[in-house]
């Protein structure tokens, strides 16, 4: 997965580093408002139609194995305001979570504590989650499908394949924290290697979930 995933930035990369760069500019961006101002927060939203861009051209890549720019804005075009709608909710989950978080490490003993650790772990399953279902949400093969019944299917895919799924986070989370450290590498490829990763393997996990036929390799 981790292999062909490298082989498709590869071959495909031109495209792909295109995009990633215009979503690594808009991340610096929205870095930059959060720093400056708490209303900058609501750049945030704005990341979230560069992120289903990137992420519809991944899966266009792991579904059709060619991409073009188009395929940035297919998945904006057909579900925009649904799309925006569950990037908003998700945005939303992890601000409570960085709060609980942050007001359990401040709170310190038991209830800290607690409080400290389930915001932990529900940060980890909404990692996990946002793993699964954005690629879903965006496949092209499903493009007709409800975003409701899309999520419920990356939901059940978490609880289907737990470790293997656990491993792919874990790799992606260190790949994500070095591309943001190297810096140059997250705004150029780092974001697209990681969409073109979820996308091999949580495509072909939910077609043999739900018991349709597929060619992908994972």
């Amino acid at each position: 997965m981790l292999r062909v995933a490298a082989e498709d930035l590869y071959y495909h990369g031109v495209r792909l580093v295109v995009a990633n760069i215009i979503w690594g500019l808009g991340a610096a961006v929205t870095a930059y408002a959060v720093t400056r101002s708490l209303v900058g927060i609501l750049a945030l939203v704005g990341m979230i139609p560069l992120t289903v861009g990137l992420m519809g051209m991944a899966t266009a890549v792991v579904r059709e194995r060619s991409v073009v720019m188009s395929d940035f804005l297919r998945p904006i075009r057909a579900k925009f305001w649904r799309l925006l709608a569950l990037g908003i909710a998700q945005l939303g989950l992890i601000g409570v979570i960085v709060f609980d978080l942050i007001l359990g490490l401040q709170l310190g003993g038991i209830v800290g504590l607690v409080l400290a650790v389930v915001a932990f772990y529900t940060g980890l399953a909404v990692w996990l989650l946002a793993l699964t279902i954005w690629p879903i949400v965006i496949d092209p093969e499903r493009q007709g499908e409800p975003v409701r019944s899309c999520v419920r299917l990356g939901a059940l895919l978490v609880l289907a394949h737990p470790i293997r799924l656990g491993l792919v986070a874990i790799v992606l989370g260190i790949v994500a924290l070095v591309a943001t450290i190297l810096a140059a590498a997250i705004v150029t490829f780092g974001a697209a290697y990681m969409a073109l990763v979820a996308a091999h393997f949580a495509l072909p996990a939910a077609d043999r979930l739900e018991g349709r036929p597929t060619l992908l390799e994972d």
